[in-house]
């Protein structure tokens, strides 16, 4: 992206700057690579957290504590408030999160399993909480970051970390409204809408029709609240016809939204950098 070019849509200030962003969880089918542990665009200092600049050009830097590990941001990303938190669970584990902004909705994050876990959606993240309204919580799911769940890294392992998450919402973040939002592990999201009454809503951006435990969904049948699913052409076909079945059977009110190309979180982008009509939906269907 140009960062010279001003916009007055926040949405559109800096979606993805980064590109590595709603939920994911291990080997979910056709997810590409492996988590990086280095993240930060090309050109980054290890030694100094930044990177090189010419005149005109935006310095990004690296975030503190742990978010260190998400390689330099842009300034808007480090800027953004994000505040790392652990959260507990005697039968589940240990989930590492963070979170930012203000308002009723928790838009809980999900990763997919390239980009570093959670740091993938920092940039996203930002732009959601650019404005007053939404809060987010990011977390690093099973297997991911310091996260380390007593089960493992199953399908039913991830869902019951992100229970946990959406109590944290409920309670300490007091959530009027969760949102629980996916990008190649849509999978867990629609797992969780299926089993999690505390959720209002679900967003599910390339979750493979066919993983561990996506059964439980029967369908979409299961499904307790209204979901937004998105899959991209060149998923194949099978893919969107199973994404589109799911959402006939899913309660009133259920979206399925088509795109041209791209997987996940990159679905969210055009080839600029810039945000697609997608994600302004999402963003919208997130603030209600």
């Amino acid at each position: 992206m140009d960062r010279g070019r001003a916009h007055n849509d926040p949405m559109r200030s800096r979606i993805g700057t980064v590109a590595a962003i709603l939920a994911a969880s291990l080997l979910l089918g056709g997810c590409g690579g492996d988590d990086d542990p280095e993240g930060g665009p090309e050109g980054a200092s290890p030694s100094t957290g930044t990177t090189s600049a010419t005149p005109g050009q935006e310095v990004w830097r690296a975030l503190d504590g742990p978010l260190g590990r998400c390689g330099p941001q842009p300034a808007d990303v480090a800027d953004a408030g994000f505040a790392p938190i652990v959260l507990q669970d005697e039968k589940v584990g240990k989930i590492n999160a963070v979170t930012a902004g203000t308002g009723p909705t928790v838009a809980l994050l999900l990763h997919q399993t390239d980009g570093n876990g959670l740091c993938g959606w920092l940039p996203y993240a930002a732009d959601l909480v650019a404005e007053p309204g939404v809060q987010v919580l990011a977390i690093d799911l099973c297997g991911y970051g310091e996260s380390a769940c007593r089960s493992g890294r199953s399908g039913p392992a991830q869902v019951n970390a992100v229970s946990v998450a959406v109590r944290e919402a409920r309670t300490t973040l007091r959530a009027e409204r969760v949102v629980v939002g996916a990008s190649m592990g849509g999978s867990v999201a629609l797992m969780t809408a299926a089993s999690d009454a505390k959720i209002d809503t679900a967003v599910d951006l390339s979750g493979p029709v066919a993983w561990d435990g996506i059964g439980v969904i029967d369908g979409g049948r299961a499904l307790r609240v209204p979901v937004l699913v998105a899959t991209a052409d060149d998923e194949g076909e099978e893919e969107v016809a199973g994404s589109r079945a799911i959402v006939e059977q899913a309660p009133e009110g259920s979206r399925f939204e088509p795109a041209e190309s791209g997987h996940g979180y990159r679905m969210l982008l055009d080839g600029d950098a810039w945000p697609t009509p997608l994600a302004e939906t999402v963003a919208a269907w997130i603030r209600g």
